[in-house]
């Protein structure tokens, strides 16, 4: 622990510390399959924070420890009793502390809540002031209450509560920062962890109330983004404040946890915002190296084997980028959603308080909560501002992606539709010299069978001669013949082969069509 010691440490009655914390049970579906895969992380964490304060008791909620069916509803107590009661020594002391735990499921996630705290009265008189260092005693050696223990994926917020002494009842906020922040130190030693920022201060009900830390630190696009622990301090003037708290205490766990899932939602939109941009880059490199090779082929006729390949190779490639690409996109745009609707539940829950403290006959006026409503329409105001600006600076990349793949398809296609022409040329050349091959094979059969009769008895004459024959000779006769039969084949093998490529031209039109 901090080593450090203030010369006269403070002083504060019924000191009390209250954890909220959430933790993701489910994801969108809501199927078994989509269960969180450590959703029990909360209870077992709840077990070694009793264990560790020396309380025998532990969690038994349905599902936990055993696979038991939890309840069904959106909002529900899981604990058999509603809250779990405990009683037992603050440790390394001899003094009482009291406290209670509750286990609620809220719509996707699991909240606990623990509270413990120096009881106001004993044997029906009032506890005497307790030094500050109660809630370093609390935490412990292993600082079970801070985030690095508990480490629930939706986040916490701590909670210290205790009245001030007589002599501070009618001193402002201002002058009581520095009273808040020794308290502070009580729970994060600074030797261990960086005190997080005062980041406001104020009243809630005639009390003053400070609030450090909680804020998402994204400090560069090469490193993971942070919260820092969110802690508030409400120093009670009076029993009026402190029972207005107890009386609004359901509606502030639901508070703090729409408050800790817009910040978890927002923390996610700052990751995915860094892988994003990263495919985003990839995108713009491959269009560009896309571009550039359309450029210098641009007088080419046609292009070649490799380059059609490389191409293939670029529409691939561009193809898994754009769909890792819309993947993100469609998280951050979850995330956002997310972020909108706890927005509007937080400040719901806001005026669940102002309603539900009359019937605690506690008067209560809307600007009372002001300190927390803040959160509602600006802090949260400006992460769905942010994200919808990012947003429409990656649409712009999907939009890119789109056109490169299209490009790059419709000059394969083109290309391939060129090739299929240059190949059927090449078939229609190759069938003509084929087909003439063939004539002349033919005419030489012809002679060939018909040159023996060239040595018949009889003169050959001719038509031109004065004395010719009265008939031709036999290898003239068989000549003729021969070439008039080679003739007519060949025009009806002509006319057949042009109809029957007609015909197949006009069944590919029709079938594209």
């Amino acid at each position: 622990m901090d080593s450090e010691k203030d010369i006269i440490t403070p002083t504060v009655y019924a000191p009390n510390l209250h954890l909220f914390a959430f933790h993701l049970w489910r994801g969108l579906t809501g199927e078994s399959d989509s269960l969180a895969s450590n959703r029990h992380q909360l209870w077992q964490k709840a077990d070694e924070i009793l264990q560790g304060l020396g309380f025998t008791e532990r969690l038994h909620i349905p599902g936990y420890p055993n696979n038991s069916e939890e309840p069904p509803g959106a909002q529900i107590n899981l604990h058999p009793q509603n809250k779990l009661e405990l009683t037992g020594k603050l440790p390394n002391s001899d003094l009482t502390i009291t406290g209670l735990l509750f286990a609620h499921r809220l719509y996707d996630s699991y909240s606990l809540t623990v509270n413990l705290r120096r009881p106001e009265q004993e044997n029906q008189q009032k506890t005497a002031e307790v030094p500050i260092s109660f809630w370093r005693n609390l935490n412990t050696e292993r600082l079970i209450f801070l985030p690095s223990f508990v480490d629930s994926s939706l986040g916490q917020t701590l909670l210290l509560t205790a009245f001030l002494p007589d002599s501070h009842c009618n001193k402002t906020a201002e002058d009581l920062q520095d009273l808040a922040r020794s308290c502070l130190k009580q729970v994060i030693p600074s030797r261990k962890i960086e005190l997080p920022a005062l980041c406001k201060m104020g009243e809630l009900w005639g009390s003053p109330l400070f609030e450090f830390g909680g804020q998402v630190l994204d400090k560069n696009m090469e490193e993971e983004a942070e919260v820092t622990p969110h802690i508030l301090i409400y120093l009670f003037r009076n029993k009026f404040s402190s029972a207005k708290f107890e009386g609004a205490y359901l509606q502030f766990i639901n508070l703090f946890y729409y408050r800790n899932k817009v910040i978890s939602a927002y923390l996610k939109t700052r990751n995915l915002h860094r892988k994003t941009y990263a495919i985003y880059t990839k995108l713009e490199k491959k269009v560009r190296s896309f571009k550039k090779e359309l450029i210098e082929n641009t007088t080419c006729l046609a292009l070649t084997e490799v380059q059609l390949e490389q191409l293939k190779m670029v529409l691939k490639e561009l193809a898994a980028l754009d769909l890792e690409y819309a993947r993100l996109l469609r998280n951050y745009k979850h995330c956002q959603n997310t972020i909108s609707i706890n927005t509007k539940n937080y400040q719901v829950t806001l005026e669940d308080i102002v309603k539900i403290l009359p019937q605690h006959k506690e008067r209560v006026n809307p600007e009372d909560l002001d300190f927390f409503r803040e959160f509602g329409t600006q802090t949260s105001g400006y992460f769905q501002s942010r994200i919808s600006d990012e947003l429409n600076y990656f649409v712009e990349g999907s939009n890119l992606s789109d056109k490169a793949i299209a490009s790059i398809r419709g000059i394969v296609e083109i290309e391939q539709t060129q090739r299929d022409r240059r190949l059927e040329q090449q078939n229609e050349t190759l069938e003509d010299q084929i087909q003439a091959v063939g004539v002349g094979i033919a005419t030489g059969a012809i002679i060939a069978s018909t040159s023996p009769l060239i040595f018949q008895q009889e003169k050959i004459s001719f038509p031109w001669e004065a004395s010719h024959g009265d008939r031709l000779h036999p290898f003239m006769l068989a000549l003729l013949l021969s070439l008039g039969s080679a003739v007519v084949a060949w025009w009806v093998a002509k006319g057949l082969i042009g109809w029957g490529r007609k015909r197949r031209l006009r069944q590919k039109q029709e079938s594209k069509n």
